[in-house]
This record gives structure tokens, sequence and C-alpha cells, in this order.
């Protein structure tokens, strides 16, 4: 399936780091062309490694079931700072300063990736849970240009009860966009990210 787009990616944080906790939909984050400015997310190590077993000098079996350790990056232009803390597990004082130390630990979220295919046909991809982590902040002297220093993020997956860790969904197959949200969060718990505006979050 050719993707030919980032539309909007929205990030819904779990009550809780247990691994059958709840998600909480009213405390998502919607990253699309007018906030937070998402230029790609990178989904990798999706399979586990295959091994090829020999046996009567030929290959005899290749054994390599499951995932692999699905990991990834998330790169955006300008993530707003209040969820960029959030996301990565900052502690925020009084004054607004977030404070990042050995008491630090970023909560789980479920990533929810809206694209489409050349055609424009909604196509969505989906991690169940992840933790999020940053390595470097990088800002830069001004030249002739202005030079910015942009987000990124780096990202892990795991498994959840279920034993999920990626999904994918296509209107090349009928797939509605709420079906999609039912197997990621188990219901569908926003309307929908392909219209214009801000999706509220649906009641029950």
């Amino acid at each position: 399936m050719l993707l030919t787009g980032l539309r909007a990616v929205m990030l819904v944080p779990y009550k809780s780091r247990n691994i059958d906790a709840d998600l909480d939909p009213a405390k998502y984050i919607l990253l699309n062309g007018s906030n937070g400015g998402p230029t790609q997310v990178n989904i990798q190590n999706l399979s586990a490694t295959q091994n090829t077993q020999y046996g009567g000098d030929s290959a005899y079996i290749v054994i390599g079931s499951g995932s692999g350790q699905v990991s990834g990056s998330f790169n955006l232009l300008d993530f707003p700072f209040e969820s960029l803390n959030n996301v990565l597990g900052y502690q925020t004082d009084e004054e607004g300063i977030a404070h990042h130390g050995n008491k630090t630990i970023a909560p789980y979220y479920a990533m929810y990736v809206l694209s489409h295919d050349k055609n424009g046909v909604p196509a969505w991809l989906g991690v169940p849970r992840v933790q999020f982590a940053r390595g470097d902040v990088n800002p830069q002297s001004n030249t002739d240009n202005t030079t910015t220093s942009t987000d990124q993020l780096t990202w892990r997956g795991m498994n959840r009860a279920d034993g999920d860790i990626f999904l994918q969904g296509s209107g090349q197959m009928g797939t509605t966009e709420a079906q999609f949200q039912k197997a990621l969060f188990g219901k569908e718990v926003l309307t929908s990210l392909d219209g214009v505006g801000t999706p509220a979050v649906l009641e029950g």
C-alpha cells in the first residue's frame, strides 16, 4: 500500500501503567497541520528476526513467528510545550517549569496515525501501547536564514493484554475509521480525524 501523506497523529494516554488499564480519551493530544505539525512517523522492527534451521544439508524450516521489538521515531515541527512535557513524563511546577530527573517515568500512550493512499482513500496505523523518549535538544545560531530546532521523539511499543502490538487498516477494505478506532482503543472514543477541526470525545 502506497501511503502519500501524514494527515494527523493522535496520542491517547492510559490511566495507569497496568497492562489492563483503561485509556483516558478526554486527555488526548491531537497533532495535525494546525497543531504540532507532524512530519514523519517511523515504525520499524514489526517482524521477529527470521532464523533458518538446516537439516539434511538444506534449509528445513524458517523460524520467525510473532513480532519484533516494535519501535521508531516521531518527528514534529513544533510539539506544544505542555503536551510534550506530558508525553515525556516531565513534572511541571507552579511556575510552569518542567523538571526531568531520576524520578521521571514517561506514561504509556496509544498512538493513532491517519494517512491516505495515492487516491486519497484513508489509511490508519495504530500502536496500542507506546512509551516516548527524547534524546537531543539542538538549538542552533541563526546565520543568513533563521535556523529552527524541530522536535524528534523516539518510542518503543509494548504488547497490550491481548498480545497486539500493531494494527493497520484501510478504506480499500471497506473499513471505517470508527471500526479502526474500536480495534485500537476497544471502542470509538473520538469523532473522525478526517474532518476539519478538533474531534470531540464521545460519551460513554
